[in-house]
């Protein structure tokens, strides 16, 4: 076994002695001029081979650059397939997703103790911004009423054409429709408005807690 050894090594450094040794005679047979890059690379069943030019079949596979004295001093990798591309990539825009919530939650960090001296400031922001919302809910509830009240004269006024054997005009129907309809859009901006509330008391809880954190971060002794 270690003379098989020992011959494949010989062979390989003739080999490489001989493509040195070629170079070498180029670059005498024309003085001036660089031997330029060496190269290593392994054909398809698995045979090195060098010289200072790659077989176009060969130019996208892994290759090593050798110097003058036969030393590898550089590896290009092998050009990557679609589906490595596609998975860098996908890799890369995971990257910066995460430096891009890492950066928002950082500023948001940053603003909340800028803000915000104590808990009890925050509890009654959250406190002022839900009641703002709460007045505008009433005053929407109200004018919710006095369409509720037009509309119900409108439909008596229907009811009555109706009971009379009469027509009701075109204009009744739409001012029906249109006091119906206004309603309708009262009813589902309070729905709004009130997730909205939901939204705002969930986020200031969130809020809280990390302004816990980052108190108690603050208070913490330096390390040695």
């Amino acid at each position: 076994m270690q003379p098989m050894k020992s011959t494949f090594k010989q062979l390989l450094v003739a080999t490489l002695a001989g493509a040195l040794l070629t170079l070498g005679q180029v670059q005498a047979a024309e003085p001036g001029k660089s031997v330029g890059r060496l190269y290593k690379w392994k054909d398809e069943n698995g045979k090195v081979h060098y010289g200072d030019k790659i077989p176009p079949q060969y130019a996208k596979q892994e290759r090593k650059v050798l110097n003058d004295q036969g030393v590898e001093v550089k590896t290009l990798e092998a050009a990557k397939t679609p589906e490595q591309l596609a998975e860098e990539e996908r890799l890369a825009e995971q990257r910066r997703e995460q430096e891009r919530v890492a950066a928002e939650r950082a500023a948001h960090d940053r603003m909340l103790l800028a803000t915000f001296s104590t808990e009890d400031d925050m509890v009654m922001t959250r406190d002022g911004k839900i009641a703002a919302i709460d007045g505008i809910l009433r005053v929407t509830r109200g004018r919710i009423d006095k369409l509720e009240e037009t509309l119900s004269g409108l439909t008596r006024r229907a009811a009555e054409l109706e009971r009379a054997g009469k027509p009701i005009p075109d204009s009744l129907h739409e001012e029906i429709l249109g006091a119906r309809g206004q309603v309708q859009r009262y009813l589902d901006y309070i729905a709004t408005k009130r997730r909205e509330q939901e939204g705002i008391r969930a986020q200031f809880e969130v809020d809280i807690r990390r302004f816990r954190e980052l108190r108690a971060a603050q208070l913490e002794p330096p390390r040695p």
